[in-house]
């Protein structure tokens, strides 16, 4: 089983899943291997779901949760408010507010 973070909320993808295409938010993407897990974190892209049982997950970045430092997630927070608060332009805007979404995803992951 894969356990996709999707746009729509979590979404769990079993053998004979209906096919698929769906947005990725960023969030923890976790593999179930009979009673292992391997979770990682995405910050954004697509999972798609072939009618065969596979899933392709295609992710902008995507790291093994359990090697994130969360001292370096809480520092980028702190730094995408930063710029998001004294932003001036849309781009700017964007820019920071995407890296608040990622590091504030991020800090979820790790904390929750």
């Amino acid at each position: 089983m894969v356990i996709i973070p999707a746009s729509t909320g979590q979404m769990g993808v079993l053998p004979g899943h209906v096919s698929a295409i769906t947005e990725l938010k960023p969030g923890v993407l976790s593999v179930h291997e009979g009673n292992e897990v391997k979770k990682y974190f995405v910050s954004s892209g697509f999972a798609f779901i072939h009618a065969n049982s596979i899933a392709d997950i295609v992710a902008v970045e995507a790291a093994p949760l359990d090697q994130i430092d969360s001292s370096l997630v809480q520092k980028g927070l702190a730094e995408f408010t930063q710029k998001l608060s004294s932003a001036s332009t849309d781009l700017e805007k964007a820019e920071a507010q995407i890296g608040v979404d990622v590091h504030s995803a991020l800090n979820a992951a790790l904390t929750g």
